[in-house]
């Protein structure tokens, strides 16, 4: 029995096209055995379900991603993904539009690195942006100067946290940005012919629209295939959102519960005669001056010194060091 998030996710992607319905039978050869063709070239490596799951973790992306740049930029930007496909590593370089900023990205969670393409146009409306103009994109694409790369690699900082959010469901990546170029040249992540998963966005701000992509290799991914069944992403989102809500109703219920707190001075001898004598306004001298600290004890365990004193007609004490166990 499916779930309602897994029928949800399913309607969504037979209603944007993105599910196929049926697969289109395999040819049939003169002598009678069925032939399916298979494109060595360009071997389709990653199964649809994978896909599916990439794009719904990646949709996360784009919109934490967005929300981070709005923010930093102070005006509204939209991320969305417009599209999620496998290519041969050679062909993803071979569309880029050149020079692009190229940023190279590494995770421990990730078998290797992969690559983020964002478009040079935004980046350099990004920085008239930081810098107090409205923001447009450039006609002509220039390499940037030093002050605007520094700042470009500021609104680049922001992209690791988007991707770390939108992978949290699944593995916790903590991403991080080695290096960037203008230039795919130096930036071989993976061999031409490797297959490469892409993630391609339409970036929307100010009017104006460019690209963005995030490109994986099949083997920095090749670890985490197995989990990106589509059954066991919306089970992992489950158990998040459950073991988030019972964290809460836990803490609320921590929080109401009483813990007694006592204050002691330290133990004085007197006779026995002394004590049987006692009677109502009978003064206990201790051997404490009155500004000194005396313990604090939480369920019987000495926590901390606090300094006695006045809160009003109150009997208060001042803490004088941090609650942590300690000998008494």
């Amino acid at each position: 029995m499916l779930s309602q998030a897994e029928i949800d996710a399913l309607l969504g992607a037979v209603a944007d096209g993105s599910l196929p319905t049926e697969d289109q039978p395999p040819s049939i050869s003169a002598d009678g055995r069925i032939v399916k063709t298979y494109d060595f070239r360009r071997p389709a490596k990653f199964s649809n379900e994978q896909l599916r799951t990439l794009q719904a973790i990646h949709e996360t992306v784009g919109r934490v991603a967005a929300a981070r740049l709005s923010s930093f930029l102070r005006g509204s930007i939209v991320i969305q993904l417009a599209g999620t496909d496998q290519l041969i590593f050679d062909d993803y370089v071979t569309q880029l539009s050149l020079p692009t900023e190229l940023v190279v990205m590494a995770s421990s969670g990730l078998a290797g690195p992969f690559m983020m393409d964002v478009d040079l146009g935004f980046a350099q409306a990004a920085v008239d942006r930081l810098l107090g103009g409205p923001g447009r994109i450039p006609s002509e694409r220039n390499e940037p100067t030093p002050i605007e790369a520094d700042l470009i690699a500021r609104v680049i900082g922001h992209l690791p946290h988007a991707l770390n959010e939108g992978w949290s469901h699944l593995q916790t990546l903590d991403v991080s940005v080695t290096e960037s170029a203008l230039t795919p040249i130096l930036l071989r992540i993976a061999a031409p012919a490797e297959v490469v998963a892409v993630m391609t966005y339409e970036v929307r701000f100010a009017g104006q629209t460019a690209p963005m992509t995030i490109c994986y290799p099949y083997a920095t991914l090749e670890p985490l295939l197995p989990r990106l069944a589509a059954t066991m992403w919306y089970a992992q989102r489950r158990a998040a959102s459950s073991n988030a809500g019972i964290r809460e109703i836990l803490e609320n219920e921590v929080r109401s519960v009483e813990i007694p707190v006592a204050a002691s001075f330290r133990a004085v001898d007197i006779p026995v005669e002394a004590l049987t004598e006692l009677r109502p306004g009978d003064v206990i001298r201790f051997d404490e001056h009155f500004d000194e600290p005396v313990l604090i004890a939480v369920s019987d365990q000495a926590q901390a010194w606090a300094i006695p004193g006045r809160v009003g007609d109150r009997v208060a004490l001042r803490l004088v060091s941090p609650l942590q166990p300690m000998e008494a």
